[in-house]
């Protein structure tokens, strides 16, 4: 009898002890403070900014808009683009717009075709400068971005160099360059591994393009965030087939005395092919976070 009474009061005993456990343990979960990860702002969660600032988009050479097309699919896809307009820019210089401009547009992107394309790259840059004054004469920005390949690039800052610019032409923050031919094109009138930067900084060849922005380089606006993206195919020509990493690195030069935030990035390997680039999914997620990232999730 004394056994079954023992084993009956230790049974009750153990069933009050974890009845209690269970309650401390409850009220200790639901007073403990919450983990740093839960007290992130709903700003600090977010990847990328939304933002009014329209971002250009330029092709090269003999380019088209499958020359920006990827960069811009995954701008939308990534940075919440909901604003996308196509300008093609005619041969005689007018200019025609199809897509649309959200009222609210978050990161509106704006995609430029030239009919003619392979136009001198002065008459391009001219063209560059009426579709970003026109474009904000239609949807009203004070700022905005570029985001070039190859010989778009060279229209693009021989357009930010151009004097005397409109006083209520808006200001450029962010330049990105893809494969910027600043300095020659090889099988045009570069050589693979024949240019060098000399000790004073300059480009030991300088080219037709080189020469046609170093006249006029002054005029380059300062504050500018810069990021250059070039190609290194590894196979000894430190080149992505066309331009050289020389000819790239010279917009460095080129900006040489302005108060520029300037970054270099070189891609290597098969998707490094000039014309990979932009298509190259790492080149374009890293062009997105460049232009939108937002800084709260870089610390």
């Amino acid at each position: 009898m004394m056994k079954k009474w023992y084993r009956w009061f230790s049974l009750v005993l153990l069933t009050m002890t974890l009845s209690a456990c269970r309650f401390f343990n409850s009220e200790v979960s639901n007073t403990q403070s919450p983990s740093p990860h839960a007290k992130q702002s709903s700003a600090a969660q977010q990847p990328y900014l939304e933002t009014s600032t329209p971002t250009f988009y330029v092709h090269g050479y003999n380019g088209s808009a499958n020359s920006t097309n990827s960069l811009i699919y995954t701008a939308q896809q990534q940075a919440g683009s909901n604003s996308i307009l196509r300008v093609t820019v005619a041969k005689d210089g007018r200019l025609h717009y199809s897509g649309s401009w959200e009222k609210h547009a978050i990161n509106p992107l704006v995609q430029i075709v030239f009919s003619d394309n392979s136009a001198p790259y002065d008459t391009q840059a001219a063209w560059l400068k009426a579709v970003i004054q026109q474009t904000a004469a239609k949807y009203p920005f004070k700022t905005y971005q570029i985001v070039a390949h190859s010989a778009g690039n060279v229209a693009a800052v021989d357009m930010l160099m151009t004097p005397n610019l409109p006083a209520n032409f808006p200001k450029i923050t962010k330049f990105v360059s893809i494969a910027g031919c600043y300095n020659g094109v090889i099988t045009i009138d570069d050589v693979a591994n024949q240019n060098y930067f000399m000790p004073d900084g300059l480009p030991a060849y300088q080219r037709a393009a080189y020469q046609l922005l170093d006249s006029k380089r002054q005029n380059f606006p300062k504050g500018v965030h810069i990021l250059n993206i070039m190609g290194d195919l590894k196979n000894g020509s430190h080149s992505d087939g066309l331009v050289s990493e020389v000819s790239a690195r010279s917009l460095k030069v080129l900006i040489r005395g302005h108060q520029a935030d300037y970054t270099e990035l070189v891609y290597t390997g098969s998707a490094a092919q000039h014309s990979r680039l932009h298509e190259n999914k790492a080149v374009a997620t890293r062009v997105d976070q460049y232009l939108w990232g937002n800084p709260a999730n870089q610390n």
